[in-house]
């Protein structure tokens, strides 16, 4: 008679939501949207947004575009992806937090006659 295997996978005990986050991460929005900062939870009033701080955009040391900070509802985000600092000061180049227009890329070249 064969001695039965028995497998046990080790599941990581989910965060408590009290413990909330903190940390550097690139954020994917609804409507093709990206951000990249330093995100955690906010209270504001009776709903829980994400918080994201933007750090400001540098080139040989001078501020190229000012950092700000933006709220985000849990319906608005897509995905998240943590990561370190030095990953987001890569993507905040590419990355402006703006959304999307598309009456700006429309019109491009025309006169405003």
């Amino acid at each position: 008679m064969k001695a039965k295997t028995e497998i046990v996978l080790a599941v990581p005990e989910p965060a408590k939501l009290e413990d909330g986050i903190s940390c550097w991460a690139l954020v994917e929005l609804f409507g093709r949207q990206r951000i990249v900062g330093r995100v955690s939870q906010q209270q504001v009033g009776v709903a829980a947004l994400l918080r994201v701080d933007v750090p400001d955009l540098t080139k040989d040391g001078v501020i190229v575009r000012k950092g700000f900070t933006r709220f985000y509802g849990p319906g608005a985000i897509y995905s998240l992806t943590p990561c370190d600092e030095k990953a987001v000061r890569q993507l905040l180049p590419m990355i402006s937090g703006e959304p999307v227009k598309a009456w700006e890329y429309m019109f491009r070249g025309e006169s405003d006659e």
